[in-house]
């Protein structure tokens, strides 16, 4: 019998999920924290891409209760705790809160019925989906930010007795992380599914006889029922995917034909590469927000808006406004000669707020509303906003939905007291569009990137 090690690459392939989910990815940490809140009363209310925007519980219909679980959860996603020592902290808590066992409860409709709550294998299965899909976004982010040293993806299933026989049937199967396979078939594929991809650079594709398989043509749709509703006997449809490979037939199951990490990240490597370098953790959690235009970002810029105008002493804190999406930084790029080029990743400092809503921009009547001011990260993130360059000032210039007013950019920004290199809002003030910006346009002097 050979003594020898095993290879790097077997070694990685015969890695059981449950210890790649103990360690704590940073992507997969900050994916769980930028989630939102939706309450919700049957798992199906809320599928697929939504779980990239919302924490949810199915009938943890109370927020001190759904909050509590999702804490739980992220401090053993972040640290590594076990099931069964999550389970033992959290049961006696929600116990206390009553959201425990059988109970009759009446729904939303006034429909009583008797449920399961909280229980010890139910906690389980909450927090393996939540860990498993948080470390899957993760892995997606930083396998798409290395996609150029390694652009060929590895299906990897746990070939063990409880793997279900058609996820054995892509094992093994290697396709570009382009592929369009990738948008549903990237793990978890179902409840409690182990499998996961490796990363290929060309060397180790070849090194170990692997060939790249195309889905071209071979991916299919159809119906599947996700649920149905005790009360009202009403049953959810969703479409899933299938494959046909030489091991067998391949299916997503009903609520994860999705890609967790695409949902979340979005597929411009860009983007996903500068949030992986930016140090606050807090600017990456809101950047993620901002990448899947989530309705909490732009609350979330509301409240600091509100918050912040009219301070006194405003400071060179900033908050996340959005992203500069791939064209228009290409765009920057090519219009500035190559002088300015988009650090992706928009911020907007106190100052600036406080430059915005300065007394001489009101008495000017260009100051705008506090409502004006909270949208500013929703038409930024709105891919419908008109977006032009000014080639005087060498700013991007996004306008409101009526085109009343206008919000300067500057990429990248020249922002004070801090390591981070991004994009920023430098202003914002009411315009006359007809009058002044057409024929800003028409000058010559504006250049329209993006919208009419």
């Amino acid at each position: 019998m050979s003594t020898s090690k095993p290879s790097a690459d077997k070694q990685a392939a015969d890695l059981d999920m449950g210890y790649l989910l103990r360690l704590e990815p940073k992507l997969a940490v900050d994916y769980m924290k930028a989630k939102g809140y939706n309450v919700t009363w049957n798992w199906q209310e809320q599928l697929e891409a939504a779980h990239a925007q919302a924490f949810t519980v199915a009938k943890a219909t109370r927020m001190d209760v759904l909050s509590e679980i999702r804490t739980a959860v992220e401090d053993a996603v972040q640290n590594g705790i076990s099931e069964r020592d999550f389970i033992k902290n959290l049961q006696p808590k929600l116990e206390q809160m009553g959201w425990w066992g059988k109970q009759t409860i009446v729904d939303s409709h006034g429909n009583a019925e008797i449920v399961q709550l909280g229980s010890p294998r139910r906690l389980k299965t909450i927090l393996r989906t939540n860990r498993a899909t948080a470390y899957h976004a993760g892995r997606y982010a930083e396998q798409m930010a290395n996609s150029d040293e390694q652009p060929y993806w590895q299906y990897v299933a746990v070939a063990d007795s409880r793997t279900r026989p058609s996820h054995l049937a892509l094992h093994g199967k290697v396709y570009r992380f382009d592929d369009p396979i990738w948008n549903t078939f990237y793990p978890p594929n179902g409840w409690g599914c182990r499998c996961r991809v490796r990363g290929l650079s060309e060397f180790r594709l070849k090194k170990n006889g692997l060939s790249v398989s195309s889905s071209e043509g071979q991916l299919e749709t159809e119906w599947a029922r996700a649920g149905v509703d005790k009360a009202t006997g009403e049953e959810t449809h969703v479409q899933i995917t299938k494959i046909r490979t030489e091991n067998g037939t391949m299916k997503t199951g009903a609520g994860w034909n999705y890609n967790v990490g695409k949902a979340a990240f979005g597929t411009d490597v860009s983007v996903i590469r500068k949030v992986q370098s930016v140090q606050s953790r807090e600017l990456r959690q809101e950047t993620i927000q901002a990448i899947n235009n989530s309705p909490i970002r732009h609350k979330a810029f509301e409240n600091w808006v509100m918050a912040n105008l009219g301070k006194r002493g405003a400071s060179h804190a900033f908050i996340a406004a959005g992203f500069v999406d791939e064209n228009i930084a290409e765009k920057v790029a090519e219009l500035s000669g190559g002088e300015k080029y988009s650090e992706r990743i928009l911020v907007m400092t106190e100052k600036s707020l406080a430059h915005a809503d300065s007394p001489k921009h009101h008495q000017s009547g260009v100051g705008l509303s506090e409502k004006e001011y909270a949208s500013i990260a929703a038409i930024i993130g709105d891919p419908n906003t008109l977006v032009v360059w000014d080639k005087l000032h060498k700013n991007l210039i996004y306008f409101s939905p009526d085109k009343s007013f206008q919000i300067v950019v500057d990429s990248p920004g020249k922002l004070k007291k801090t390591n981070e290199k991004l994009d920023a809002v430098i202003n914002a003030y009411k315009v006359n569009f007809e009058r002044d910006v057409k024929k800003a346009i028409e000058g010559g002097n504006y250049v329209i990137i993006r919208g009419e």
